[in-house]
């Protein structure tokens, strides 16, 4: 169990389980590197997607994409998924199976009679599984808001009869693409310095050294103004290149979100929804990573980054990913 997650930018759902998958950076190119699918298919390794990120059009013996970009607060039509599930006549069998699969939202429950019938009668050697309920129920109440738990109480009972199918053999892992914060404040720095500024991947940032100067002032003064800590510009670079030409880039707190918007109060009151989309740095903005099964000792592995995922899968399956941008973490000792 890694004590955090430090994920991508931007630190979105998509873009997160792309970069489950391919252990590279979100970008133009992303979709097309090597993806843990791929160097599955190419080495005779049967797998599966269940409502995966990126999963339409791979080599992916049995997959269940979820529509492309799908917004989390959003209902999904079943049939949406459906008329992209491969192979072809997969949901009429899954519906024979477990009458009352086939219905008019696809949910998490969906996901996961899918995922038992792929299990028990098809047995691929690599699956993957998405549940989103828990998100979407966070964007439209609050992150840990009663409903949300509620939806994790059935998570859990989903995960449990998932593992309760699987074979004594497989290693299990439970992962998440990003954290989330409560928007219970929004910091207009535009609107505060009259002058403007960017907002990208939850960090304000600017290209002149003067306006640099100003949030570095503004962000001595206990948190007032919404500005927390500046962000290294290596750091930055790193995660996102898109925004390398700044010369300084600012966070706010947590549950304070940035916005571009110059109209407004300079600090004023958010949303009070759950929110994502923030830099992956931020102080208490991790996700997940539990690994389970065969060879894993039960001990803590202090914090990973989110690139560490692909690899490790992929070693855990005896394959390679040499494009991966981080180390697996493979055998666990």
């Amino acid at each position: 169990m890694a004590s955090g997650v430090v994920g991508v930018a931007p630190s979105e759902t998509w873009e997160s389980g792309i970069a489950m998958m391919t252990g590279t950076p979100p970008g133009p190119e992303a979709g097309s590197l090597s993806s843990l699918w791929n160097a599955a298919s190419r080495s005779g390794i049967r797998t599966a997607a269940v409502y995966w990120p990126g999963a339409e059009g791979g080599p992916i013996d049995f997959s269940f994409p979820p529509p492309l970009q799908a917004h989390r607060s959003e209902n999904v039509q079943f049939d949406d998924v459906a008329r992209k599930a491969a192979p072809t006549g997969i949901v009429d069998g899954i519906e024979k199976s477990s009458p009352g699969f086939q219905k008019t939202l696809w949910t998490d429950t969906s996901a996961e009679t899918a995922v038992l019938y792929l299990l028990r009668t098809e047995k691929p050697d690599l699956l993957l599984i998405g549940f989103t309920d828990v998100e979407t129920e966070q964007v439209e109440t609050r992150m840990i808001s009663v409903y949300a738990r509620q939806i994790l109480e059935d998570e859990d009972d989903r995960i449990g009869q998932i593992l309760a199918t699987v074979s004594p053999d497989t290693v299990v892992a439970l992962v998440s693409g990003h954290g989330f914060e409560n928007e219970d404040y929004v910091v207009r720095a535009g609107a505060l310095l009259k002058t403007p500024v960017e907002v990208q991947d939850g960090l304000i940032g600017t290209k002149s050294i003067t306006v640099a100067e100003r949030l570095r002032a503004l962000m001595k003064d206990g948190h007032q103004h919404g500005i927390a800590r500046e962000v290294p510009m290596a750091e930055v670079r790193a995660k996102a290149p898109a925004i390398s030409g700044w010369v300084a880039a600012f966070d706010t707190p947590t549950n304070f979100v940035a916005s571009a918007d110059d109209k407004g109060p300079a600090l004023g009151p958010g949303s009070h929804l759950a929110v994502s989309g923030l830099w992956p740095g931020r102080p208490g903005y991790r996700s997940v990573f539990i690994l389970a099964g065969p060879g894993v000792p039960a001990r803590r592995i202090g914090e990973i980054d989110l690139l560490q995922f692909a690899p490790t899968f992929a070693a855990i399956v005896g394959i390679e990913l040499p494009l991966a941008k981080a180390k697996s973490l493979w055998p666990l000792q």
